[in-house]
């Protein structure tokens, strides 16, 4: 099955999907995350790869990312859309061991604060209090 990869702009609540071309492969939107995308030179841009809905999320490369994130790696970062939305039931889980869970991992690229705006895109039910 063929894949259209879009740039999101995580800077806005809710995510945008960028206006420019859909893209064939995963390097083509990473490209053009490292040349710039106008009139999102600072924002926090990620890369959706879509089989219509989302089936993956992308954090480009930190060197890439026009925004200062808690994440720091040297290539895109893959999630899968169900690791995404465990994720997300996760941080608004009001059990403490799903809390402590939260607390001891590794969320860099996915904090509480980026995650939640993705919710049109992962048709994410947010609570109304979650405990980020």
């Amino acid at each position: 099955m063929s894949s259209t990869y879009r740039i999101l702009c995580l800077s806005h609540d809710p995510a945008l999907t960028i206006d420019t071309p859909d893209y064939n492969r995963p390097e083509q939107a990473e490209e053009a995350i490292r040349a710039g995308i106008d009139g999102h030179t600072t924002c926090d841009l990620a890369i959706g790869r879509y089989s219509y809905p989302l089936v993956d999320l992308g954090c480009p490369a930190s060197r890439d990312q026009p925004a200062q994130l808690r994440c720091h790696h040297g290539s895109t970062i893959w999630t899968d859309k169900d690791w995404l939305l465990l994720l997300a039931a996760a941080y608004q889980s009001d059990d403490p061991t799903m809390q402590q869970a939260i607390k001891a991992g590794h969320h860099d690229c996915l904090p509480w604060e980026r995650l939640q705006r993705l919710r049109n895109e992962l048709d994410l039910p947010i609570k109304e209090n979650p405990r980020p």
